[in-house]
């Protein structure tokens, strides 16, 4: 459960991080402009969004195996019926 609670906090940290270092090329580089300040906005999103989704795609491999794991020990559970009538 806890890894559902930080996807929102691990998006927000990445896309700030790459904001704040585009800010800071902007006061180095450029004097105060804008420039790097919102691409790193832009990759900051694109880089937050993508750990969101690689995340969530684990946490649905690993929901699928879970189901794949319980359905075989559900067959195996499963009292034969014999043939014999």
């Amino acid at each position: 459960m806890l890894r559902y609670a930080t996807a929102g906090l691990e998006f927000f940290l990445t896309f700030l991080l790459f904001l704040g270092a585009g800010w800071l090329l902007d006061q180095w580089l450029l004097g105060g402009k804008l420039g790097f300040f919102i691409l790193g906005g832009i990759i900051g999103f694109a880089a937050g969004f993508y750990r969101i989704a690689r995340q969530g795609w684990g946490i649905l491999k690993s929901a699928q195996k879970e189901h794949e794991e319980q359905a075989r020990q559900r067959k195996k559970a499963r009292p034969r019926r014999s043939d014999k009538s």
